[in-house]
């Protein structure tokens, strides 16, 4: 569901310079997501792809350039302004970072908590209809360490959402995921943008998970874009990186499908 070319992009770097001390790891990024769109950011190990979504998330200032949310710039908003613009946004870390401590209706709940005046039976009710879109109503008083590895994963995505994001960002989402259950969540992030209309910008390096999800993608390599477009032609640019990691045969990925769809239809 890729919106159409006149719409004003949710999120936007635009030059992007980015920098730790001396070293330049970003150079000129110019970047941008539209409402509605699934957008991977790819690249291998020191490409620059977790320094992009850390500056989309105003976690590290920019060395030059602008970085835009939801229309507004990050470089200069400050303040009450900007822990506002913050509440309008999503993030799924990549392990959850749900805190053990707490029941998950107590983690879903933190941000309404911390950033809202609501009564408190409105945020349970917020609280119980998310975890029921992620399937886990029947989790609110269980603990992160009574769930699975892709329950944790839920959990942490109806956190994501309980403020009604209109951008949802993605570290990683399957990582330490069973090929199945990394699907399963995949379908879900499909589902909920498609019943929200949110944009969703995501960082992976999971071949199967970007074939299902992205509507387009961003390659980065050394810290330049050499494609950004809807995904069949990105994965069609002659570049050697973009050869090179969309010709990986993704043998352990597929094993792993195989071996799990064996035991649950008993052929294993």
């Amino acid at each position: 569901m890729i919106p159409g070319h006149g719409t004003a992009p949710v999120v936007e770097t635009r030059q992007l310079i980015a920098k730790y001390g001396e070293r330049t790891v970003l150079r000129g990024v110019d970047f941008a997501v539209k409402p509605g769109e699934i957008k991977v950011i790819l690249g291998g190990s020191g490409g620059g792809k977790s320094t992009l979504l850390k500056h989309c998330l105003g976690l590290i200032e920019p060395a030059g350039g602008e970085v835009r949310l939801l229309g507004q710039d990050l470089t200069t908003l400050k303040g009450r302004a900007r822990e506002q613009l913050f509440t309008r946004i999503g993030m799924l870390f990549q392990y959850g970072a749900l805190l053990g401590s707490l029941t998950i209706a107590e983690n879903v709940a933190l941000p309404l908590v911390h950033h809202t005046d609501l009564p408190k039976d409105v945020v349970s009710e917020i609280v119980r209809l998310k975890l029921e879109l992620v399937e886990l109503g029947h989790a609110e008083h269980m603990l992160p360490s009574e769930l699975s590895g892709g329950m944790r994963k839920r959990a942490a995505l109806a956190r994501a959402m309980v403020m009604d994001p209109e951008v949802l960002f993605c570290d990683e989402p399957g990582a330490g995921l069973d090929p199945l259950t990394s699907a399963e969540l995949d379908e879900l992030l499909m589902r909920l943008r498609d019943r929200f209309g949110m944009a969703v910008v995501v960082v992976t390096h999971e071949l199967m998970s970007i074939e299902r999800i992205a509507d387009s993608a961003i390659m980065l390599v050394q810290g330049l874009p050499v494609a950004d477009g809807p995904l069949d032609e990105v994965k069609q640019v002659d570049h050697p990186e973009i050869r090179a990691f969309f010709g990986r045969v993704a043998a352990g990925e597929m094993r792993g499908s195989r071996s799990a769809l064996e035991i649950l239809t008993g052929r294993g």
